[in-house]
């Protein structure tokens, strides 16, 4: 039913901790993975500082744009 035998297929590696360690061993393209995995959590960070200290101002902004639709919906334009 199922096959058993997998000896010839090349499987994808997803937990590549080991390889990573070494970092003479790795391809360019593993060394800039492993980069962009390090700096996603700064650029989270950045992402998230920046949303809790504008958060109120692009809210106004956003409802102020939606305002601004809503009363000029009916108006005909050229």
């Amino acid at each position: 039913m199922f096959n058993r035998s997998n000896k010839g297929r090349k499987m994808k590696k997803i937990f590549q901790w080991e390889e990573y360690l070494n970092w003479r061993k790795m391809s360019n393209e593993q060394k800039l993975n492993f980069k962009r995995a390090c700096l996603f959590p700064i650029l989270v960070y950045v992402v998230y500082v920046f949303l809790n200290q504008y958060s109120l101002a692009i809210l106004l902004l956003l409802c102020l744009y939606f305002f601004i639709r809503f009363r000029n919906r009916n108006k005909l334009g050229r």
